[in-house]
């Protein structure tokens, strides 16, 4: 049983420093609070049992004791490891500019279930190798998860319901737009692109999952989803991530 000031939360390791000559500090990121930073006291001895698991991309149980600074790492299940993204670069690099984004963008102690959950998925098919859509429906997620998601049912100009085999224009800033609406520099965008959008926002994961999708199709709702990025927080990914 837990004490008052203890508690136990499913949690990723998305970051790690080191805070002494034994002690390593690990931001976790959460299912039901979110970011957090905790102690691993001990976990930069060779050999220690906290060592193997403050490894970046390890999904667990972590048992914390909320001491007066800052919670401490009292003990860990381990759930899984990403032990098929070792060595391999491509790999590694999108589960850190995973991370990374996580780390960035979002505070200390909001818990954002969705995020977490397709965060999760990231790291297992990544490290399993399947990766691609999965990371697409990550950066897509995260946009609306931050109260961005773009308008894609109604002309943000006109506010007309769109039908989507008129000609129809992505703005970055706010969603689609009717082509004769649209001013300035903007980017044409068509009805299987718009589909899957909807689905990547709206869509339950394992719908998404099992989604067949165009290459080229793909590749412009990636560039989408990063000029959105890029529009809310500046260049923070690079292009070719995938």
């Amino acid at each position: 049983m837990l004490s008052r000031r203890s508690s136990k939360t499913e949690a990723i390791v998305i970051r790690k420093r080191n805070f002494s000559e034994k002690d390593r500090i690990l931001t976790l990121f959460s299912r039901d609070r979110g970011k957090i930073e905790a102690i691993a006291k001990g976990s930069r001895r060779p050999g220690s049992r906290f060592s193997y698991f403050s490894d970046i991309g390890s999904i667990g149980q972590f048992y914390l004791y909320e001491s007066k600074s800052i919670p401490i790492i009292t003990d860990y299940k381990p759930v899984f490891s990403p032990e098929g993204a070792r060595g391999e670069f491509k790999r590694t690099e999108k589960l850190s500019f995973a991370f990374k984004l996580v780390d960035k963008l979002f505070e200390q102690g909001q818990p954002h279930d969705r995020t977490y959950s397709i965060l999760r998925e990231v790291v297992q098919n990544i490290s399993s190798g399947e990766s691609q859509l999965v990371f697409l429906a990550f950066l897509i997620n995260v946009i609306g998860d931050l109260g961005l998601k773009p308008e894609l049912y109604k002309c943000i100009v006109c506010s007309e319901r769109v039908d989507d085999k008129e000609e129809l224009i992505f703005d970055s800033s706010g969603g689609i737009c009717h082509a004769k609406c649209a001013a300035g520099e903007s980017q044409k965008i068509s009805s299987d692109e718009i589909k899957l959008l909807r689905l990547l926002f709206d869509a339950p994961y394992n719908q998404i999952s099992k989604a067949r999708v165009d290459s080229k199709v793909f590749e412009k709702v990636y560039k989408i989803a990063l000029a959105s990025l890029e529009w809310n927080f500046g260049k923070i990914l690079p292009e070719k991530v995938l």
